[in-house]
This record gives structure tokens, C-alpha cells and sequence, in this order.
């Protein structure tokens, strides 16, 4: 995942982030802005400097899959750029999650909503409690846009 801060990822995507971590993938976490992490620990991910990840350049493997916060692609140039070139190259599925609409992609993507294991809301309800903000972040269901799948494969772990 890729966000401003990790309120963020509490927010809009915390419950899927820990479905994802219970199904088995390797969840890690980069943002822009320091914080209290100890609700993302709760929710299974590794959390690390957005900025220190850009700078490292990277040989060998790709994520299978990014979320990435739709403030940081309409903010953050080389998120917006390498976000593109993931999408282009169709090395990787992007799901895009937050309040802004990247109007560039209109076409490229479509709405899909994940709705939380019970044990996501309960976890993401201690995240909340963590990090001092109020469990109406906790909803049944969290809505990201996916951009470089069909709309009938589903996001699952490999293996």
C-alpha cells in the first residue's frame, strides 16, 4: 500500500488491508508522512518511509498487487508517474482507494467494493481505538477503483 500517512490506510482501506494480511499476502505499508503505525502493526502490515522506497531503486521482483491512496497519485509525482507506468505495463493490479477521483483514469477503472470479514471490522476497530479516532471509520464495506484486471478476477493469493 502506498499512502500519506497511516490514518489514511486506517480510514479508507484497513479492513481489506487486514483480509489481505489473513489470507497470507505480505502486507507492508509506505508512506509519506510519519505517524502512529501501531494501527497498521494491529492490522497485520509493515509500515515504511515512502519516500526512502522511492529513492531505493529496486531490481528483481514485483508486488502482484498496489493500493494506493488517490491523494498521494494526485499529489505525488513520482507516485502518479510510477503509478502510470505500473498500469501501462501491466506488470501489477492497482486498486486506488480514497476520496479523490483521478479524472485521468476514468476510463481505465471500475468500482469494486470489498466487504470486511467480521474479524477485519473487529481488527480495524482496535486500529481505531489505537490511533484515538472514532470507530465510525469502521464500515462493513470499504470501496477502491481497479485499474489492469478484469471484472471477473477476483484479488486473491497466490498459491
Amino acid at each position: 500500500m502506498i499512502a500519506s500517512d497511516p490514518l489514511e490506510v486506517v480510514e479508507y482501506a484497513g479492513g481489506w488491508l487486514f483480509d489481505q494480511s489473513l489470507a497470507g499476502w505480505d502486507v507492508t505499508v509506505h508512506v509519506m508522512e510519519g505517524g502512529n503505525t501501531r494501527p497498521l502493526d494491529i492490522l497485520g502490515a509493515s509500515v515504511f518511509d515512502l519516500g526512502c522506497s522511492l529513492d531505493t531503486k529496486k531490481d528483481g521482483t514485483w508486488p502482484q498487487a498496489l493500493a494506493i491512496s488517490t491523494r498521494l497519485f494526485t499529489r505525488e509525482e513520482r507516485v502518479h508517474d510510477g503509478t502510470v507506468a505500473a498500469i501501462d505495463g501491466g506488470r501489477v493490479d492497482i486498486r486506488l482507494w480514497g476520496p479523490e477521483l483521478p479524472t485521468e483514469l476514468d476510463k481505465r477503472y471500475f468500482a469494486v467494493p470489498h466487504r470486511l470479514s467480521t474479524a477485519a471490522q473487529a481488527f480495524k476497530r482496535r486500529a481505531c481505538a489505537a490511533a484515538h479516532v472514532d470507530e465510525d471509520w469502521v464500515a462493513p464495506v470499504e470501496s477502491f477503483r481497479v485499474v489492469g484486471t478484469s471484472r471477473c478476477e477476483p484479488l486473491v493469493p497466490a498459491g
